[in-house]
């Protein structure tokens, strides 16, 4: 069984959330209109289909395309008058639907092989990476993301974070900067604008190299996860943050 590293079950998570589409309002229109645009969708799924069937293009690439059509050509079909749907070419319009929803089912089954082989490729690669090589030389089991920290709580807990080498991100992580010294540690920020980052966040590094306010966290910089620590703000109120050890 093929076990997904931490940070590819994150770029997963992030990638292939759900986001649920709104089904399509129903509306009324005049049944010439509805007719003539029924007609011109059949059309254009009739096109997509015999791409496919001729080998022009994969199901998977004309997937969007018959999704959308078959959508609007529901609401047109609801609109029709009942000399149109007994007449022939609503007869052939509807086989077209039929094999156009076939062709759904088709293009589906090979976006999702050809996901799997993207991450199967991707955990190739991964566990042959210099990064999770050093890790597991370090005793550690995975690599982790400093700008990520929250998001792989979330999808592995809070104790997990503890078992994987810290690095610094290209996204997030490398964005923080040296905002605070509370003895012993220093808390580095981000905003919200910062890479990908997307909200403000907080991290407290200890036993880290000398910096200046506002100095980058060091790109090279390796960590391990301590845990939560209520620290002094720069207002004075006490912020909740995370901890990192830096690594020698």
């Amino acid at each position: 069984m093929l076990t997904v590293a931490p940070a590819l079950r994150l770029f997963c998570a992030i990638t292939f959330a759900v986001v649920m589409t709104p089904a399509l309002a129903d509306w009324e229109e005049p049944p010439e209109y509805a007719w003539k645009t029924y007609l011109s969708d059949c059309q254009q799924l009739q096109r997509d289909v015999t791409d496919v069937q001729n080998g022009r293009k994969m199901a998977m690439d004309v997937l969007p395309n018959i999704q959308s059509f078959l959508r609007t050509i529901t609401v047109h079909r609801k609109n029709l008058a009942q000399p149109s749907l007994g007449s022939p070419d609503y007869a052939r319009c509807e086989n077209v639907v039929s094999q156009a929803k076939d062709t759904v089912a088709k293009g589906s089954a090979e976006n999702d092989e050809a996901m799997d082989q993207h991450f199967r490729q991707a955990q190739t690669e991964h566990l042959n990476s210099p990064e999770y090589k050093r890790a597991r030389s370090l005793g550690f089991t995975d690599v982790g993301e400093i700008g990520d920290l929250d998001q792989h709580a979330e999808l592995d807990g809070e104790a997990n974070l503890k078992t994987l080498m810290i690095t610094v991100d290209f996204g997030c992580g490398r964005h923080f900067r040296a905002a605070q010294y509370v003895k012993p540690y220093v808390v580095y920020t981000v905003r919200r604008s910062d890479g990908s980052c997307g909200v403000y966040k907080y991290v407290a590094v200890l036993g880290g190299e000398t910096v200046e306010r506002g100095d980058y966290i060091n790109p090279k910089g390796v960590f391990q996860y301590v845990g939560w620590k209520k620290l002094a703000g720069a207002d004075g109120f006490p912020i909740d943050v995370r901890v990192v050890k830096a690594l020698k």
